[in-house]
């Protein structure tokens, strides 16, 4: 049950905070109104748990594993990325460049501090969940940090902690990004290209297309980078996928679903379509 309402609410929350990045450029503007529609969301899901407590402790592990935060590393993203954009030095481009790469060695730092855990993470292991998302027990650790979130009943040993690791692999996308513009200007002036069409699905499908491409190497002899392919993708069909290797992980936390279910969907439709074709029909 947590699990159809929280993807209905994070689909919706998406959206607002898609729209947000593409029409408000001002960072303390941007985080304001960005941090309105998170802190919604998150008390519509502590409500709801609130109403619809855990049957299992499988739902429990999973909603704090996954659940919550997808969507508490938005707060943490926002917050964070004021602080770095209000610092971004004026005029020259080479104290900018100074800046963001300061900025990422400050997260790649952090990602070392808890090199353990980012592990975890990363690997999508399970060995410790019992410890890190259960609601009221104990670990006496130095290696975790101080959750902000005080109410008991909403929050874990890690689950701040993995949202936090969420966040600032975003956030290192995203100086990655603006690092790579700085370098190349030309790619930051590249006009859209002029077409009717229009992507009306889901933009996850569009990132599995171009890790399809990426991954087997289509592109450039496979030189072509990831976020080069995604900028591509979203200037022909204007929408804005997000940050790939952010997304990346919406893909890999995929369980009662194949993880390439949208590509697995667009083959199953060909293949019907061509078997259909094929069949014989008699002709009275």
């Amino acid at each position: 049950m947590i699990q159809k309402f929280s993807e209905k609410l994070y689909q919706k929350l998406e959206r607002e905070l898609e729209q947000i990045a593409i029409e408000v450029s001002d960072p303390l503007l941007k985080m304001k109104t960005a941090l309105k529609p998170i802190a919604f969301a998150l008390k519509q899901l502590r409500n709801f748990l609130n109403e619809n407590p855990f049957s299992a402790k499988e739902d429990e592990i999973r909603f704090f594993k996954y659940i919550k935060p997808n969507f508490y590393c938005w707060q943490i993203y926002f917050t964070e990325l004021y602080t770095i954009e209000s610092r971004i030095p004026l005029g020259e481009t080479k104290a900018q460049l100074e800046h963001f790469r300061k900025e990422l060695l400050y997260i790649e730092r952090f990602f070392s501090q808890y090199q353990f855990h980012y592990q975890y993470y990363k690997l999508n292991a399970n060995e410790l969940d019992d410890l890190y998302f259960i609601r009221g027990v104990e670990i006496q650790s130095v290696l975790l940090p101080e959750l902000p979130d005080p109410d008991p009943n909403f929050s874990t040993n890690s689950d701040y902690l993995f949202a936090k690791m969420k966040a600032y692999e975003m956030l290192k996308d995203w100086l990655e990004h603006k690092i790579m513009e700085i370098k190349n200007p030309d790619s930051k002036n590249q006009n859209s290209i002029d077409t009717k069409l229009k992507w009306t699905g889901d933009t996850i499908n569009l990132l599995e297309i171009a890790y399809g491409w990426y991954f087997t190497g289509q592109i450039n002899d496979g030189k072509a980078n990831i976020i080069d392919i995604v900028k591509t993708i979203e200037q022909v069909f204007k929408v804005n996928i997000g940050r790939p290797y952010r997304r990346l992980s919406e893909i890999r936390q995929r369980k009662r679903l194949s993880r390439t279910k949208y590509i697995d969907e667009m083959a199953s439709a060909i293949t019907k379509k061509l078997d259909d074709e094929d069949e014989y029909k008699p002709v009275y």
